[in-house]
């Protein structure tokens, strides 16, 4: 009966796997970091996932666990190797952060390679992929300080991962293609500290700020809490926060003290330390610590001939002075960092502003155009092309020379996917400048024809609102424009409804329009609709309406308050009269026109008619006078000629036949409504 005696013996790989687990275990326990959620039986490469956590906070970003267990010595170098699965190593690969674990039976410790690690050693391996399986060595140990880092890491980069996620899944989607704009590359940062050093060290090099500052807490959590080694770190915030559209204060204010501490350390020069810790203060706003900083900057890159830095201090010292008020001290100081480097990009584009800003001593726009196009620009100069392309549109549009600006606003039209700025920047431009004539409103009408399909909310209202102005200045030109007028009072109409800005003035233009046509019915109706919005300022323009149509009843009480407060002038007091003379008021008609007279003496319709209302009532002896004098004035005026036919002999002696003639019934010479005003 011996052979029923014969037991299964103790499986020492059993034994080691659970000492493994049981010790893995203790080691995620005792560290207060992760916490064990679940073991993988699936056998497909993970062991574990462990859960980062934050004191009672679960984090729900998960770390894979691939737990092996040994009772080899360990080698000469310390290290313990382990073989594994090629196909687990790039299972685990798919998760971030993932781990290899080592249980060391012979010192009773455990030992951690992270994949990447492992993944990045084999890469330089020509071959490898065709391997079944590979050797992984382990030498640093599975501590809780190892672990605090491998959280920091883990929860930085899904923290990442999720911001760019909910960016794009909350951002509508016309606004898609634009989120890249000003974003840095999402770095896989490597979990090795030297690596990660070296990494950002050559991405600080290359100008690359935004990209460092997007993957900062990547890089802190490798690195580690000591600020020393994010030196550069800090140092790339700062420069985004003087040149970029966003930054971090805080970090900025903490790296202040970081920068300052680190100028005794030998590792930078302190001349470049000072200079940044100066764009730090400008950054902030608080320019008075940043001139001084600036100061004490320049005397150190001085003594160590730092040519070309020292006239990028100089260069921000005087934009320090100019936000303090010290605008001609600043001006100096551009032109010093010029000396100092004259290809210096930023120093011609501040000179070029400081010119075009500053008072007419300075110089004015030519010479700020002058700085503009000597701007080269350089890898590591913050200033774009397209930038200096904004301004310069802007200086040639004040020079008058609309053309060319009008050029450069078409070549940032194609740049504006690549900058929000650039569509409103060249709308707020076109819309100021681009009616200044026929000309140029016929570029303008082209430029929001084009950008039609890029404006969407108030400012597509807006940008419609520029084209029926364009328009209607190309009319009064008496030029041809794509419109007729019953569409361009459907299109007044509609943008009224939808609330656009300064509804009166476009009813005003589109009375014109009207006017212009001989449509004195749509003219009133238009000018109307401007008055129930706005009295005071459009009452005259449908008083002149309302006298082309003969109502001058209803014209006069709109057209008084407008001669004698809102637009006192000879225009105002011409429509007047021609209202009081069509009510049969001569005496009101006769101060009117005297009135406007005495504001406009070369006012040619007006002494004309003035004779006109002293004939009509009688007064020969005045209406003589009256039209000699207009005649004398403008002796090739049509109503000269008039008069001379009508009155033969006016200024000779032969003026009692021509008298007799005009009693028999010749109408009045000189009698006119015509001259509406033009806003």
């Amino acid at each position: 009966m011996t052979h029923l005696d014969d037991f299964p013996k103790h499986d020492e790989k059993r034994e080691l796997e659970e000492k493994s687990k049981s010790r893995f275990r203790e080691a995620i326990s005792g560290s207060d970091q992760f916490l064990v959620q679940s073991e993988d039986d699936s056998d497909y490469g993970v062991d574990f996932w462990i859960e980062a956590r934050d004191g009672q906070q679960m984090k729900n970003v998960r770390v894979a666990v691939q737990l092996k267990g040994t009772r080899s010595e360990s080698n000469t170098d310390g290290s313990v190797s382990r073989s594994v699965k090629r196909t687990t190593l790039n299972y685990l690969a798919m998760n971030p952060a993932s781990v290899f674990v080592c249980y060391h039976a012979p010192t009773d410790g455990l030992l951690v390679r992270r994949v990447d690690d492992v993944l990045d050693e084999y890469e330089n391996c020509p071959g490898w992929g065709d391997q079944s399986t590979i050797t992984v060595r382990f030498k640093e140990a599975f501590t809780p300080d190892f672990q605090k880092k491998l959280n920091e890491y883990a929860v930085t980069s899904a923290k990442g991962a999720r911001d760019r996620r909910l960016l794009y899944a909350t951002s509508p989607p016309e606004r898609l293609g634009d989120l890249s704009e000003g974003r840095g590359v999402d770095l896989p940062v490597p979990a090795d500290a030297a690596k990660a050093e070296a990494l950002l060290e050559e991405l600080y090099s290359r100008g690359q700020d935004r990209s460092i500052s997007d993957n900062f807490e990547k890089f802190r959590a490798v690195l580690g809490p000591s600020d020393g080694r994010l030196v550069r770190a800090y140092m790339a915030e700062v420069n985004l926060g003087i040149n970029g559209p966003a930054f971090d204060r805080d970090r900025i204010a903490h790296g202040i003290g970081v920068l300052q501490d680190a100028v005794t350390g030998g590792v930078f020069s302190p001349g470049s330390l000072l200079y940044s810790v100066g764009n730090g203060y400008l950054a902030l706003g608080d320019y008075r610590k940043a001139a001084d900083t600036y100061e004490a900057a320049l005397e150190a890159l001085e003594e160590s001939d730092g040519g070309h830095l020292a006239a990028r201090c100089c260069k921000n010292l005087g934009t320090a002075k100019g936000r303090l008020g010290d605008v001609e001290g600043a001006h100096v100081l551009y032109l010093r960092s010029l000396e100092l480097d004259g290809d210096l990009a930023e120093a011609h584009f501040a000179l070029a502003l400081s010119y075009m800003r500053g008072p007419e001593e300075l110089g004015g726009l030519e010479l700020a155009l002058e700085h503009l196009d000597a701007i080269m620009y350089l890898g590591e100069s913050a200033i774009t092309p397209t930038s200096v392309q904004g301004w310069r549109a802007e200086i040639l549009f004040k020079l008058g020379r609309t053309a060319e600006a009008f050029r450069d606003v078409q070549a940032l039209q194609g740049r504006a996917r690549e900058a929000q700025w650039v569509l409103p920047w060249c709308a707020r431009l076109v819309a100021t400048y681009g009616r200044a004539s026929a000309e140029a409103a016929r570029r303008s009408l082209r430029f929001w024809g084009a950008c039609a399909e890029e404006f969407r909310g108030t400012f597509a209202l807006e940008a419609e609102r520029e084209r029926l102005l364009c328009a209607f200045r190309i009319q009064m030109n008496g030029e041809q424009t794509p419109y007729r007028y019953e569409e361009v009072k459907r299109n007044v109409e509609r943008l009224v409804e939808q609330g656009v800005v300064d509804p009166a003035f476009l009813w005003d233009r589109c009375g014109h329009w009207a006017q212009d046509d001989g449509d004195w019915v749509e003219a009133e109706d238009c000018y109307r609709r401007a008055v129930d919005l706005s009295p005071d300022e459009y009452g005259y323009c449908l008083g002149t309406a309302l006298n082309f149509l003969g109502r001058y009843e209803e014209a006069l009480p709109i057209l008084l308050p407008q001669a004698k407060q809102h637009q006192p002038d000879a225009l105002s007091w011409f429509q007047v009269a021609v209202a009081s003379e069509g009510t049969g008021d001569v005496e009101g008609a006769v101060d009117a026109y005297r009135r406007a007279l005495k504001l406009d003496e070369a006012y040619d319709r007006a002494w004309f008619n003035l004779g006109g209302v002293y004939w009509n009532s009688g007064r020969v002896t005045e209406a003589e006078a009256t039209w000699k004098e207009a005649v004398r004035r403008f002796p090739a005026h049509e109503f000269a000629a008039e008069i001379e036919k009508n009155v033969p002999g006016l200024l000779t002696d032969s003026y009692t036949q021509g008298l007799a003639r005009l009693s028999k019934g010749c109408a009045s010479p000189g009698t006119s409504r015509n001259r509406s005003r033009r806003s």
